[in-house]
């Protein structure tokens, strides 16, 4: 009975054995199809990873490049801010302006910052003249040709080689810089050109080059309309730059392994190529895994197209072994449990395969997040709401002097100033109420150094009921931007050379203390001093002297400043000096104005110490008081300017107070500089001659006399347009159009036998012209005249300043026969000192001393002792304004070789006297 029922358990036995004998092949199976399952989902997860590194670093370079851009931007704005603030354009500020900008270490690729004119078609000629009288001999508008109007660079640092090509260049002639002008000028906002060749390039192979212009308007243009913006525009700031250069200067910010391409426009409707090379596939299947990604940047105007895809050094950064290892290692435990299939339990091994593939999604999951936190520039902080620090982590953590550690468990209170402390309790508490806060800003002390952050804060949203509030503070580095932001708003308010206020900033003070003063009825005055003859010493000693000169006056007004008081240098070497406050009525006020402008002119006729020698210089001080009726901060300066000019016409080193009547005067001598322009070129100037005579009576020679007979004013004195030619500098024209009248009438009278003289008046500023001596040369070699017969007059005001350059010209045209004449000696710095030491040929007796001879004893006495020295110094003497025989005979008996006045004839049209001349030889 027993055995049959053993008989009868074993095919069931053998039922439950076949199965498990099944179930090892089976098992393996399995665990060989979860291996191969396991493998594929790592390499997703690789790829996975590919990507999304690949569009973290995509994401960085199109961010780098507009922060890039935005600087350049900034930096023209900081520009457009300097010219908007300054009446004039002086060359050697623009480029102190440049230089303090770094451009080649801190905006890499930029060229350059220039200064292109709007200039009209008719003031070409008067433009280049201008140019070329400042320095740039050369100086030319190019390229060639009859335009409308023309944009020429006039202003381009650094002076580079390259950059000195662009210099006078008509940009509108180039079709693409040309439209960008045009649309940044009727937008007002910044323009961006389509690719072209620099000028800067011309001569080499095609590198693709961009340039940013910015409009700069004048102050009273309509901006609200394009016909406003069209009629008030004077000129554009730009930047050129070239793409390589632009890129290599963000090697630094862009990944190394992601090839990049620039497009202007649409690169599949043509656009063209910027940066990059064209040997790319066209479709996204052609590049390795399938990583390419455009996007499109909107920059002044214009949509540039990005193209990045992965190089293959990109690809390995990713190349994982371990994918294949565990591959092997899964088939290998796949074998191993159906080989122990007998001895183990199924339920656990399938509990091991879930374990396995729970720690892979934990691993993936990990290693996504470290990859996303490394790729964060920031500092990265876990903080609770009372500002204690849980956890940090940043790829930057070496930016910080204590080890990341230090921080945990401790409040941000205790490593922030304390006055930061305050808003970062208010970030916290506005991201606890709201979600989120942005945008505070605060600063730290990091190796001696202040490092300047700006943080962002988020509230973590917790999966535990009733857990303290945990927030992800972001603290983003902007130390280079707040940098920037200083020295833009530096370079942009105050004076580049002496670090004063500027024009800009003056104007904005003065706007407030008009507005204080007629609320509190206190008054101010606004003091505008002008350095005189500082130009000739930067002339004769160079610009980096006269640097310094500025910069001693600066700290002299400085130290002559009160709390509340304001001075600044608004151009070349004029200053003003605002005092608030000095009194309640105005003849308080003008005597207060008065005491402080004379401790100004003698804080500056103090001596200069520059180099171990001594330098002078004095300054004439125009005085406006406010407030008074209703001017604007532009009347009060107009004001003080045209009281310091008269100041400096009544003698220079003056003091004097704005009068109403000096407006007039103002605006009659602008008037009378506008008619003289016009009367040079439309032949109302005449030369007039006055005959000198010798003991005898006998005509020796003339003098050369300027004449003005204008249509509407009649014959206009020499005494009111002579001062309005020198101040504008129309007496160089005038000058040499008076020597080629005495050079013609020398030749002619020479041709006919009568060798007279003619002498012709030379103003100080022509005199100093550097080409002066070489024009005397020309004009005599081209009219045949003799040099011995033309006697040049000059002041001896000239003598004051560089006695030996003076000697040294007018030796050298000693040298060719031309004599020297001092033109009312004794009334200047008379000195026996520089008498002996010019090669002078005659002295002229003013004839304010002639006049009154031989009655007054003391002019008698005077008029004898020039005489008498001219005599001993072998001089021939002229005596000027001779009207009288009393005053004939004194002179003669005095021995004066030459006498010149109205007894013996009035000054008459040079033609009609060389006629009677000839005539009566």
């Amino acid at each position: 009975m027993s055995q049959a029922r053993q008989h009868e358990e074993l095919p069931d036995t053998e039922s439950r054995w076949r199965p498990l004998a099944l179930l090892g092949p089976v098992l393996t199976v399995f665990l060989l199809g979860l291996t191969f399952l396991s493998w594929q989902a790592a390499e997703r997860e690789a790829s996975a990873k590919r990507r999304q590194a690949f569009t973290t670093s995509a994401d960085r370079i199109v961010y780098s490049l507009k922060d890039r851009m935005a600087t350049f931007e900034l930096v023209l704005r900081g520009v457009k801010g300097y010219y908007d603030g300054s009446d004039s354009i002086d060359r050697n500020e623009f480029r102190a302006y440049v230089q303090a900008l770094r451009l080649p270490e801190t905006r890499p690729g930029l060229q350059g910052v220039s200064y292109a004119r709007d200039l009209p078609a008719e003031r070409l000629d008067a433009h280049m003249a201008q140019m070329r009288e400042r320095g740039f001999s050369s100086y030319t508008v190019h390229p060639p040709g009859v335009r409308a109007r023309y944009t020429p660079i006039t202003h381009i640092e650094p002076q580079s080689t390259d950059n000195l090509k662009a210099l006078g260049f008509d940009i509108s002639t180039v079709p693409a810089a040309s439209e960008a002008l045009d649309r940044a000028r009727d937008t007002g906002q910044l323009a961006l050109t389509a690719r072209l060749r620099l000028q800067q390039d011309v001569g080499r192979n095609s590198v693709s080059g961009v340039v940013m212009y910015l409009p700069i308007y004048q102050n009273d243009a309509d901006l609200d309309s394009v016909e406003g913006r069209r009629r008030g525009v004077v000129g554009w700031v730009s930047a050129p730059f070239r793409m390589p250069e632009l890129l290599q200067g963000m090697a630094q910010q862009l990944d190394a392994d992601i090839d990049l391409a620039i497009y202007d426009g649409d690169p599949q409707a043509g656009g063209s190529l910027l940066y990059g090379n064209t040997n790319r596939p066209t479709a996204l299947e052609d590049s390795p895994h399938g990583l390419r990604t455009t996007q499109q940047m909107h920059l002044g105007g214009r949509t540039w197209t990005l193209v990045m895809e992965p190089l293959p050094a990109f690809e390995r950064r990713f190349d994982d072994t371990d994918n294949g290892l565990f591959a092997a290692m899964g088939v290998a435990l796949s074998l191993l449990v159906g080989g122990l299939i007998w001895v183990m339990a199924t339920g656990r091994e399938r509990a091991v395969g879930l374990a396995h593939r729970m720690t892979q999604a934990l691993r993936s999951t990990r290693d996504d997040l470290e990859s996303t936190l490394n790729a964060i520039p920031d500092l990265l902080f876990e903080v609770g709401l009372d500002g204690r620090i849980y956890h940090y982590r940043s790829a930057r953590s070496a930016l910080l002097v204590a080890p990341p550690e230090m921080f945990l468990g401790r409040t941000m209170e205790e490593f922030v100033p304390p006055e930061a402390v305050t808003g970062l309790r208010a970030a916290l508490q506005a991201a606890h109420d709201t979600g989120y806060s942005i945008g505070h800003q605060y600063h730290l002390e990091l190796g001696q150094q202040t490092h300047w952050f700006e943080l962002s804060i988020a509230r973590k949203e917790s999966a535990t009921p009733g857990q303290e509030p945990r927030f992800i503070a972001l603290s983003r580095d902007i130390t280079e931007r707040k940098l920037a932001e200083a020295r833009t708003h530096q370079l942009a308010y105050f004076d580049a050379l002496t670090g004063l206020p500027n024009r800009r900033m003056l104007l904005d003070r003065l706007e407030h203390a008009l507005a204080s003063a007629r609320k509190s009825g206190q008054v101010g005055a606004l003091l505008f001093i002008d350095l005189d003859n500082f130009k000739q010493i930067n002339d004769a000693r160079g610009h980096p002297l006269g640097d310094r000169l500025l910069k001693q006056v600066a700290e002299r007004l400085s130290q002559l400043l009160r709390p509340g008081d304001t001075v600044a240098r608004i151009g070349g070497d004029e200053f003003v000096l605002l005092v608030n406050d000095i009194a309640t009525d105005m003849e308080s006020a003008g005597r207060s104005a008065l005491l402080a402008a004379e401790a100004v002119r003698a804080a500056l006729e103090m001596p200069y110490t520059i180099d171990t020698h001594l330098y002078s210089s004095t300054g004439s001080i125009g005085i406006t008081l406010f407030p008074k009726r209703s001017e604007a901060v532009e009347d009060l300066l107009r004001e003080a300017d045209t009281a310091m000019y008269r100041a400096k016409d009544l003698g220079r080193n003056r003091i004097l107070f704005y009068e109403a009547d000096m407006q007039a005067d103002v605006q009659e001598r602008l008037a009378l500089e506008q008619d003289l322009k016009k009367a040079s070129a439309e032949g109302q100037l005449l030369a007039f001659v006055q005959s000198q005579v010798d003991a005898s009576g006998t005509v020796i020679g003339g003098e050369l006399l300027m004449r003005w007979n204008h249509p509407l004013r009649g014959s206009v004195p020499p005494s009111r347009f002579i001062p309005v030619a020198e101040s504008s500098g129309l007496i160089l024209r005038m000058g040499d159009w008076m020597i080629r009248q005495a050079c013609e009438t020398l030749a002619r009278l020479h041709r006919a036998g009568q060798d007279l003289s003619i002498s012709v008046n030379v103003s100080e500023r022509q005199f100093r012209q550097d080409d002066f001596v070489e024009r005397i040369r020309d004009l005599l070699a081209q009219t045949g005249a003799p040099a011995a017969q033309l006697i040049l007059e000059v002041t001896e005001s000239l003598l004051i300043e560089n006695l030996d350059d003076t000697i040294a010209r007018m030796t050298e045209l000693g040298q060719i026969g031309v004599r020297f004449s001092i033109d009312d000696f004794g009334t200047g710095y008379s000195s026996l000192a520089y008498l002996k030491r010019l090669p002078l040929f005659e002295l002229k007796i003013d004839k304010s001393f002639v006049q009154d001879t031989p009655d007054d004893p003391s002019d008698t006495a005077i008029v004898q002792s020039i005489i008498s020295v001219a005599r001993h110094l072998k001089l021939r003497v002229v005596a000027e304004g001779v009207e009288t025989r009393a005053q004939a005979d004194f002179l003669v008996e005095s021995h004066c070789d030459c006498l010149q006045g109205y007894l013996f004839s009035r000054p008459e049209p040079l033609q009609g006297w060389v006629a009677r001349q000839l005539g009566q030889g």
